[in-house]
């Protein structure tokens, strides 16, 4: 079976190959090979999604003489998790990735119309470079000796979201592609005014499913690393963003495309960057250069010059096709009055620009300082002084767009006057309550409101009147998950506790009680009782030792409320042990008592008796009890094959001291007391180090994404309806044309 894996990623190679010639002379004129190049590439979807399946066949049939099977799973794990081994792996997300954007190819055959053959060129480019690194690092690759059991899935990814999270993010990576490709095809064909608008859709697509992955990653970030956070600016995280990001920025310049006809240079400029920056992501998180400085890096596989090949290519193609049509492209220069809704706009385009440009700069820092002798990455400061701005004037525009007119001249003054109250009540209350005095604090919650305000304004005014804004609703959620963000990472307050078990611990208004331990299979779970005024939960924060990883995995344990969550994460665990209450340490001139013997060390006396016997030490102690003191001496005989411990007794035999030990760099003397009068030893109880943090506001984070995003599916189902409308429209015409022509 694996041999004939490998036979569908050749057979697919091939057919890919094929259809790129049929489309390739398809576009040089010669129709007759548009049904060639469309079979041909159906049958590379065909083998992709074959080879798909065969290496899920593998791993739900455990053989593990496929190195691939092999790494990533193991015949314990669930269906669910064992499924997902799929893309656990480079090999694997690269297939997945292929098997999309073939998927997407079939799409784009069926609704591209003019644009197909051009469009079909650059995603059979697309697809052979995927396969060619199929083609070096097989996923169906054998182990030279098989195995009986997998390594299996990492723990960090064995959770729910793994099941979802990845193959989500890859459509988005796969959906870049296609505007991208109607953007190659606008420049080959001269369609500067229509290419962008027929890959509205993709557009739009791209952006709500890379949206989605990234929020599911942050969440997924929150629950399972213990960390705190769901953002860290991690540059693997960032290779999400950055295409994201420059999205958002394509989908803004669409609108002044469609109503004035302008920034026609700068956005397929966007469109470029969007897919560029998804393979200088894939390359930096693939090629091994972040392996210092990020947890989600790969290895290299030995795949580099097939993605800096691939990179190259695609940039250096899209960039001589934008210098070649430059002084072709005639954009409408007259859309930048000032008090216009098209300058906002442009103005939020430039901003996004920046913010785009700017995370790239810093997700680039590990290859840029790689030149020098200490290559580094740049801190969360680096984010958060050059971020805070962008975010802050974005918001401030946002709220000022819905008051003006797309060509000039202000339309809704008692709109913009409600947004201006809004940010300054906000300001108001900010500082009255003490909440913060920091400059870019008021300003970023300011603009939050103003935005809020003035776009909720008009979202309730066209559901009113029987209409439907997905744009505003966007930025409405913005706004909220912007101050969830802020304030949950920014007014969170944590403290590092030591727990004692069954002892009570007052911390942050709430008492903790580490309450017990409790044993499983893979590991333990640490339970602890929290309880507050009107609020009480146990949390259970698992320690496991998961067979394919070193040392301990500790999960944190989130409690949601309303109005803010309680995260506790594990931060170090002691387990219980028998305190010995008959051995003491004891420095030099220092005293110890057990019951009514008080027992003192003095020194060590060393006795080397020269060639003749072993060597000994002893240690010269005082025992006091009533009104008697007694010098001891008790001593370790040291040969070349033994050590043997001589005591020393006491109170007429009632006691003896023994040497068990000794620390000679301190200078102290472990001592083994025994006698009736020694206590038992006693259990000391497990301890238990927490982080307990409060993280106000964080629900509108999720919240706002989730309201973003949901507006991105709904302007695609409207966008639909709106063409299904001058489909119909134009239908009804041709049909009275030709009953007027009849008649």
């Amino acid at each position: 079976m694996p041999h004939f894996g490998d036979f569908l990623i050749y057979a697919a190679t091939a057919c890919a190959l094929g259809s790129l010639a049929f489309y390739l002379l398809t576009l040089r004129g010669k129709d007759a090979n548009l049904i060639a190049g469309r079979m041909l590439f159906k049958s590379t979807a065909a083998l992709v999604i074959a080879a798909a399946l065969v290496l899920l066949y593998l791993i739900l049939a455990h053989d593990f003489s496929v190195a691939y099977v092999f790494a990533y799973s193991s015949s314990d794990l669930p269906l669910g998790y064992l499924i997902s081994t799929l893309w656990a792996g480079q090999e694997g997300t690269f297939l997945l990735w292929l098997t999309y954007v073939t998927l997407m190819g079939l799409v784009m055959i069926k609704t591209a119309g003019k644009f197909e053959e051009g469009n079909m060129v650059v995603v059979n480019l697309f697809v052979l470079s995927l396969l060619m690194i199929l083609v070096k690092k097989s996923p169906f690759e054998l182990l030279s000796v098989a195995q009986v059991e997998g390594a299996g899935l990492n723990p960090l990814l064995q959770n729910f979201w793994m099941q979802i999270h990845p193959p989500i993010m890859f459509v988005g990576f796969a959906a870049t592609l296609f505007p991208f490709a109607f953007a190659v095809t606008g420049l080959i064909q001269r369609k500067y005014d229509t290419w962008a608008e027929s890959a509205r859709r993709w557009t739009v697509f791209a952006w709500a499913s890379l949206g989605t992955s990234l929020v599911m990653g942050g969440y997924w970030a929150y629950v399972t690393l213990g960390w705190g956070g769901f953002w860290a600016w991690d540059p693997v995280e960032n290779s999400s963003f950055i295409p994201w990001i420059f999205l958002t920025t394509q989908i803004h310049v669409l609108f002044i495309q469609r109503k004035r006809r302008g920034l026609m240079r700068f956005s397929l400029l966007m469109v470029c960057l969007s897919f560029w920056s998804v393979l200088y992501g894939t390359f930096l998180t693939r090629s091994g250069v972040l392996a210092d400085f990020s947890v989600h890096s790969f290895v290299d596989l030995g795949i580099n010059g097939f993605l800096i090949s691939s990179l190259f290519f695609f940039i250096g193609a899209g960039l001589f096709l934008i210098v070649w049509r430059w002084q072709d492209i005639k954009p409408n220069p007259s859309f930048s009055a000032v008090n216009s809704r098209a300058y906002i706009v442009a103005l939020g385009v430039v901003m996004l620009f920046m913010g785009g440009m700017l995370t790239l700069l810093g997700t680039s820092a590990p290859l840029l300082t790689r030149v020098t002798d200490n290559p580094s990455n740049v801190g969360l400061n680096y984010y958060f002084t050059t971020m805070t701005p962008v975010a802050v004037a974005v918001l401030v525009l946002i709220g000022l767009f819905p008051a003006f007119r797309w060509n000039k001249g202000l339309s809704k003054p008692r709109l913009l006057g409600a947004g201006l109250i809004a940010a300054a009540v906000t300001i108001a209350a900010l500082l009255f309550t003490g909440f913060t005095h920091q400059i870019i604090y008021l300003l970023f919650f300011a603009a939050a409101a103003m935005a809020f305000v003035s776009n909720s304004w008009v979202l309730a005014v066209s559901w009113r009147e029987g209409k439907f804004a997905p744009g505003y609703l966007a930025h409405v959620g913005l706004a909220v998950a912007l101050v969830g963000a802020a304030v949950s990472a920014g007014f969170e307050s944590k403290k590092t506790v030591t727990l004692l078990e069954n002892h009570d611990v007052n911390e942050m208004g709430y008492n903790l009680r580490f309450a017990r331990v409790v044993d499983k299979q893979d590991g333990f779970d640490c339970h602890v009782q929290v309880d507050a005024e009107g609020s009480q939960f146990t949390a259970i924060l698992p320690h496991e030792f998961p067979r394919n990883a070193q040392g301990v995995m500790r999960r944190p344990h989130v409690e949601k409320f309303l109005l803010l969550d309680v995260y506790i994460s594990p931060v170090a665990f002691e387990p219980s042990t028998a305190i010995d209450r008959s051995v003491l340490t004891l420095h030099k001139d220092q005293s110890a008592r057990i019951d009514e013997y008080e027992i003192t060390f003095h020194d060590f006396e060393l006795d080397s008796h020269g060639n003749a016997g072993p060597a000994s030490v002893a240690a010269t102690l005082t025992v006091r009890y009533d009104d008697y003191s007694e010098q001891l001496a008790p001593s370790l005989s040291v040969d070349s094959t033994s050590v043997v411990a001589l005591p020393a007794t006491f109170a007429n035999g009632r006691g003896s001291i023994s040497i068990a030990g000794i620390q000679p760099e301190e200078g102290a003397v472990m001592l083994h007391v025994q006698g009736g009068f020694v206590p038992a030893s006693e259990p000391s109880g497990a301890s238990l180090v927490i982080e307990i943090s409060k993280k106000p506001l964080i629900n509108l984070f999720w919240l706002g994404t989730t309201i973003c995003f949901l507006s991105g599916a709904l302007s695609m189902r409207k966008r639909r309806k709106a063409k299904q409308f001058v489909v119909a429209a134009q239908e009804v015409a041709l049909s009275r044309q030709k009953k007027s022509v009849a008649s």
